[in-house]
């Protein structure tokens, strides 16, 4: 059941809970995601700290989400989600501490549902993740 605003339009339906696989080379953010997802109600069903790590994880895991770091070690989180899509269906949303053009247009030619520029809250991933999902579902 769709709730009013207050300006009258009703509100979307809440998003199930999701089972997410997070990347980043930074432990403190692998920890951040871990704690702040679970907390909105969400599973994370696979870590990984460099880009080769992603690709395995997203292989071997059943995830309905990727939230990954762009800049990391062995592969960057970019060329993981084109490898990742010659095999999965999955939406990435990326997160860089660059606010970058170019990286951006690289990130929207790959299953790109959403860019988050660091230091990022749990605020930003609330609002960031439905609208990311329910553009994939739709598509």
């Amino acid at each position: 059941m769709k709730m009013p605003h207050a300006s009258g339009h009703a509100s979307p339906e809440p998003i199930p809970a999701l089972r997410i696989i997070v990347a980043d080379d930074d432990r403190r953010m692998r920890e951040f995601y871990q704690e702040v997802l679970s907390r909105m109600g969400h599973v994370v069903v696979g870590v990984a700290a460099d880009g080769r790590e992603l690709v395995a994880a997203c292989l071997e895991a059943e995830a309905d989400l990727v939230v990954t770091d762009i800049r990391m070690p062995e592969l960057d989180g970019i060329e993981a989600a084109h490898i990742v899509s010659e095999h999965r269906d999955l939406p990435f949303l990326f997160v860089s501490a660059y606010y970058d053009d170019s990286l951006i247009d690289q990130a929207s030619k790959v299953f790109s549902y959403g860019y988050l520029v660091k230091p990022i809250k749990q605020q930003d991933l609330a609002t960031t993740i439905p609208v990311a999902m329910r553009r994939f579902w739709e598509r």
